[in-house]
């Protein structure tokens, strides 16, 4: 079975637009997109020569992603992983009735 098109594997080099980083565990490159003028995807930027001078962090909200030390503020306003505000209708442990079954009021009875 020939192929007409090469696997990046084949040529050594990545898929035109898709980031540089070569995954040992999967023998491949990443196969995430990169921004115009860039070699690294998000996740693997820390490997980029050329950012150094940016670094990135674990997200402290949800550390299943990274973000920039320096827009970290920015971040935390928009982060999807922040607890959410309560609507004004929400009583917490409205429905989880007495903490205690000896102290039943006889009014509820």
């Amino acid at each position: 079975m020939a192929t007409s098109a090469t696997s990046p594997h084949a040529t050594g080099f990545p898929a035109e637009g898709r980031c540089g980083y070569y995954v040992e565990k999967k023998k491949r490159f990443c196969r995430m997109l990169v921004a115009a003028g860039k070699r690294f995807c998000g996740e693997h930027a820390g490997a980029a020569e050329e950012e150094d001078a940016r670094k990135r962090i674990l997200c402290p909200l949800d550390p299943k992603h990274t973000v920039y030390e320096d827009q970290l503020a920015k971040h935390l306003k928009k982060c999807n992983s922040r607890e959410k505000p309560k609507p004004d209708f929400y009583i917490q442990d409205i429905n989880a009735g007495l903490k205690d079954e000896t102290e039943i009021p006889e009014q509820l009875v």
